[in-house]
Formats: C-alpha cells, structure tokens, sequence
C-alpha cells in the first residue's frame, strides 16, 4: 500500500509539471505593438481567422508603454481586438478587420501633438469638423412606430389560434351531449349550447378589452419620458462634437436620473474629450480610437494621468460591461468633474 502511495503522488508530480505555465503579460512600445496589429490584419485577409482570433487573445493581457521615460502604461484597444477574440465563426471575425486595418494605419501616420492653437483656430476646427460628421438632410435614424392595430392584432393572434380550437373542440363536445334529442330549454329559454356561446362572446370581449387597456398603459407609460429628456438618436450621442462640455454634463444627469447610468459614463467622457478639444490639447479626428488619443497627448500636462484613469474607467464600462452601477458612474462623474476643473483654470 505505502509503495502504490508513493507511485501515485510521483506521476501526479510529474502530470503537474507537464501542465504548461500561463504566459506573463508583456509591455510592448507603440511600434511594436502596431507590428503585432498589423500581422493579425495580414491572418485575416490571408483567411485565418482562427490564428487572428489567437494573437488577439495574447495581445489583450499585454501593455503599451507610452511616454519618453516608459512609466507609464496602457490597455490594448478592446473594442476592437476583444470582438476578434471572442469570435466564434470567421464572418464575426472579417468583420473587425475594417477598423483594425483603420486603426494599424492611424498608429502607421501617428504625429506628436503640435503646440495649442489659438481659441479662434480651434473654434474653426471644431466646425469644419462638425460640418464633415453631420448627418445629411433626412440621414436621422428612423424611430420604430408600431400602428395599434398591427400591435393589437400581434397580441391576440396567439389567442385567437387557442380560442378557435377552444370553439371546435366545445362544438364538439356539445354535438356528443345532444346526439339526437331535441334541446330543451335550461335558463331563460335559452338552451345549453346557447349559453355556452354566449359566455365564450363575453370571454373574447373582455380579452380584447384587456389588452387594448394594457396597450393604452404602455403607451401613456412611456410618453412622458418621450417629452420629457426629448433623447437624442444614438448616432449624435455617439460623437462627442454633437453636444458642447455643459451640455455633456447635463445630459449625463438627465442619463443618471433615468437609470441609465453606462450612457451617463459615456457623456461625462465626452464632456471632457470635447474640453480638450476646445483647449487645443487634442485635435479632432474622425475614426480615432481613445487609446490613440491618449498617445497623442503631450506628456507635459500634469493632469494626463488622470485623464489616462478616467479613459480606462469609460473602457471598462462602455466595451466590456453591458450595464454600469451607480458606483462606477459617480466614480466616472468624480474624475471628469476634476479634470473639466482643472482644464477650465489653466484656460
């Protein structure tokens, strides 16, 4: 017994220094990291798409080193290397590849932030790029309208189908109960079958009613809201450029009020990103990811560690949660009121 002992706990030793040991998270410079972007581009555009998914795995435990003296740093992109991670057939997979190819070249041309410009230069910028990103005339996003008589008709086809199979089946009952004899009368001179019928009329009746009074509750339920935050389409909400600072800052508490505390994250981030925007410390451009922006922001500003924090926080949130709690959105309404303090003395 005591040699069997032994024999076993030696190949469970062995077994266990088999097992192959997770890999440590490397700290890759922008060029690198570029290089290891642009070879999965080349897996997917090759038709690998399952070694594209791979290196994006690796790539998203591994840190991008920004700043001359390398103490600082960052999160790979998620949103787009985390889509291509988790893919699970290679159409979900093709599908990253147009803003992974945009975001290879983005880092390819990348340039350091040239000196703020004048407030007259941005406000020109600002407009131009305004003027490029709005939506054309009758471009809005349609609002789903449903006509009340489809909606109702929806809701009771189910019913309808179980009330007519109800009615054949009570058809038939009732021919079994009175096969040949003459149908006598049983309550107020109105025979069984009659009563019968008469209660499944009223039943239908107050089934129709009920659900024209549920559908008049739903409706008049969400019509205040309608008036009352008057909600934008999701197209402006996601460009930062479609609402001033304070105006960011006011929608986020209108987001927070209604519960919708991830949106409200992503308003108190716009309502910085378009801070620095106006202050010249960042320069607009259209399909620039966050992470790119960071990098172009100039080390010399004693508050960019605090708005690197706030950019992982917005991250976390908006790509890798599908809802946030009050406790992350006070903590993300915390740092953005201190930095939109802080850029608004140094102006």
């Amino acid at each position: 017994m005591k040699l069997r002992a032994v024999l076993l706990l030696t190949g469970l030793i062995s077994a266990l220094a088999l097992l192959p040991a997770a890999l440590p998270a490397e700290s890759l410079s922008l060029p690198v990291y570029r290089q290891r972007l642009a070879s999965i581009e080349t897996r997917l555009r090759g038709g690998d798409w399952v070694g594209a998914r791979t290196s994006a795995q690796d790539l998203l435990d591994d840190r991008i080193i920004v700043g001359n003296g390398g103490e600082e740093t960052l999160e790979p992109d998620v949103s787009i290397l985390r889509p291509l991670a988790q893919a699970t057939d290679a159409g979900t997979a093709r599908a990253a590849a147009p803003r992974l190819a945009r975001l290879v070249a983005a880092l390819g041309t990348a340039v350091p932030a040239a000196a703020p410009q004048s407030d007259a230069a941005v406000l020109e910028e600002v407009r131009s790029r305004q003027a490029v990103a709005a939506l054309p005339e009758g471009g809005q996003l349609p609002k789903k309208r449903t006509d009340l008589l489809e909606t109702i008709a929806e809701i009771l086809a189910p019913f309808g189908e179980w009330l007519r199979d109800l009615w054949e089946s009570l058809l038939e009952w009732l021919a079994s109960l009175f096969p040949d004899e003459e149908k006598k009368p049983a309550f107020l001179g109105l025979n069984l079958p009659t009563i019968v019928m008469i209660a499944v009329g009223l039943f239908a009746a107050l089934a129709a009613w009920l659900a024209w009074r549920a559908f008049r509750s739903r409706r008049r339920g969400g019509a205040p809201a309608v008036a009352e935050s008057t909600p934008t389409p999701p197209a402006a909400d996601d460009d930062p450029l479609s609402r001033g600072s304070s105006e960011w800052e006011r929608y986020a508490a209108e987001l927070a009020a209604a519960g919708r505390f991830r949106e409200a994250v992503r308003a108190w981030y716009h309502a910085v990103l378009v801070t620095l925007f106006r202050h010249g410390a960042l320069h607009y451009r259209k399909g620039r990811t966050n992470w790119e922006y960071v990098a172009d922001l100039a080390p010399g500003y004693d508050w960019r560690s605090r708005y690197i924090e706030l950019t992982r926080h917005f991250e976390r949130e908006w790509y890798g949660r599908d809802a946030s709690t009050s406790e992350s959105l006070h903590e993300a309404e915390d740092m953005a009121r201190g930095l939109l303090g802080s850029l608004r003395e140094a102006a």
